[in-house]
């Protein structure tokens, strides 16, 4: 009777020691260049600090998985405070030089991070820095896969029969109001737009598949709006799409919206700029005045 009345202990729950911040267990000590490791070690004690990259805005170091979906070939399109270099992604596999991530970290600028003024030591940055030469594994060490971006319609330049710029003069002077067409004329629109990956071109925008503009009185309404083709020119002081434009069709005082599509051929929709949901600048930025 005693016996049988003898109080059995619980057993020992593996998963209470599980820690959901850094995807792993408290008693586990990670490798520090990996995602795992620089998730405890760094971005989560030294960067996720409250009204940061808490979640309050990207990257999110809340945990690891947060941390690797919001560094790996995650768009910026940053330039340096100093103008030195243009970066595209926060983090791009195997190679650190094109990484903001590491330009952040380094740069002798106001521009680093952390920002409350801590630099990292040189153990941190060595691991931050093998971690990315290593191809940016996974939590499971999985390689990422590089993606097959959009085009980035980077913007547009207007000018004359003469290649003298339109674009520079805009009403009242204000850099984001429509610029000023001549009437009558035809004008010369000069597309911008890349498709980048890794840093190298994806797809050569001389291969792209759609490549358009389309006009509007109605900067909000484009649909059954005039379309026109750009086409590849190699003349003109740098390759890229352009459309010719008569103003003719327009009356004197007319201002015109417009839009650019533009497809590298592994898109369910072209990449478009502006949008509906752009700013109202980016819309009257697009746009001109017949005069």
């Amino acid at each position: 009777m005693i016996s049988s009345c003898k109080k059995e202990e619980t057993p020992d729950n593996p998963y209470d020691s599980v820690n959901y911040n850094n995807g792993g267990n408290e008693d586990s000590i990670p490798d520090p260049s990996s995602i795992t490791g620089l998730h405890k070690n760094i971005f989560f004690p030294k960067c996720a600090n409250p009204g940061c990259h808490d979640g309050t805005f990207e990257p999110d170091f809340r945990t690891v998985q947060s941390s690797f979906s919001t560094l790996i070939y995650m768009g910026v399109n940053k330039k340096t405070l100093d103008s030195v270099n243009f970066f595209n992604y926060r983090v791009i596999p195997n190679n650190e030089s094109t990484s903001f991530l590491i330009e952040r970290l380094t740069t002798t600028t106001s521009d680093y991070m952390p920002s409350n003024g801590v630099r990292l030591g040189t153990e941190d940055m060595g691991n931050i820095r093998k971690w990315i030469q290593d191809g940016c594994p996974d939590v499971d060490g999985i390689l990422p896969q590089k993606p097959n971006l959009p085009p980035n319609i980077v913007g547009f330049i207007a000018t004359d029969s003469l290649y003298t710029r339109l674009d520079t003069v805009r009403q009242n002077g204000v850099g984001y109001l429509p610029f000023y067409a001549p009437a009558n004329k035809s004008m010369y629109l000069v597309l911008v737009a890349l498709d980048t990956a890794d840093g190298t071109t994806a797809t050569d925008p001389i291969n792209f598949t759609e490549h358009k503009i389309k006009w509007s009185l109605d900067p909000n309404n484009f649909v059954g709006a005039q379309t026109i083709n750009a086409f590849w020119n190699t003349p003109i002081p740098f390759p890229y799409w352009q459309a010719i434009v008569n103003t003719s069709q327009w009356s004197v005082g007319t201002t015109v919206y417009f839009r650019v599509y533009m497809n590298d051929g592994f898109q369910a929709l072209p990449s478009e700029l502006p949008k509906n949901q752009s700013p109202d600048f980016y819309k009257t930025y697009f746009a001109f005045i017949v005069q």
